[in-house]
């Protein structure tokens, strides 16, 4: 992955987009005291990966969304990745099953060796888009956060957004009703 790359990441406000996370939690976190950082190569994976969890009948809070942002940001440095989305990927004995695995021993397995290999991290399918077209990007390094490293455009999901998310993944964002506009019923 070359210097300036696109990357897009979901974040909590006021949150350092640039963490790289060493609890285990995240699909290839490494063990401490280096960490994994999470992203993807297009605004969709990236939102499709924090919302897949909590929508319901075709469906995410707006609440949900609103104390998160989405920002655009560039690879500060030049990577070498290993990509698992690839088909020769294969020949190493990687299958469709490490995007999508849970628990995530494997996937841990998979990044510690690739790490050890000289892997800077991994490109991979993101487990909640089903079309395989969503790809997301660990980056290995030290655990914990890069404050040094350029924090990005926060990019509003806007009208745009939410038409590309109805349109391409049959999702929308929806206020909660107010109590004052239901009808309550015996």
């Amino acid at each position: 992955m070359h210097r300036g790359t696109t990357l897009w990441r979901m974040v909590r406000k006021g949150r350092n987009p640039w963490w790289f996370s060493s609890d285990g939690q995240g699909r290839f976190d490494l063990p401490f005291p280096e960490g994994t950082c999470y992203a993807a190569l297009d605004e969709i994976a990236a939102l499709l990966e924090v919302i897949g969890p909590d929508i319901e009948g075709g469906a995410v809070s707006e609440n949900f969304l609103s104390g998160r942002g989405l920002r655009r940001l560039a690879l500060p440095d030049s990577r070498r990745v290993a990509d698992l989305a690839d088909r020769r990927a294969r020949g190493f004995g990687v299958t469709a099953e490490i995007h999508t695995v849970v628990p995530y021993d494997l996937p841990h397995q998979w990044s510690l060796a690739l790490r050890r290999a000289g892997a800077a991290g991994v490109r991979y399918h993101v487990r909640h888009d089903p079309s395989f077209r969503g790809s997301g990007v660990g980056l290995f390094g030290k655990a914990g956060e890069r404050k040094s490293w350029n924090r990005g455009r926060e990019i509003p999901i806007g009208e745009e957004l939410q038409a590309k998310l109805a349109r391409d993944c049959q999702i929308r964002i929806l206020a909660l009703p107010r109590a004052a506009g239901l009808r309550i019923l015996d």
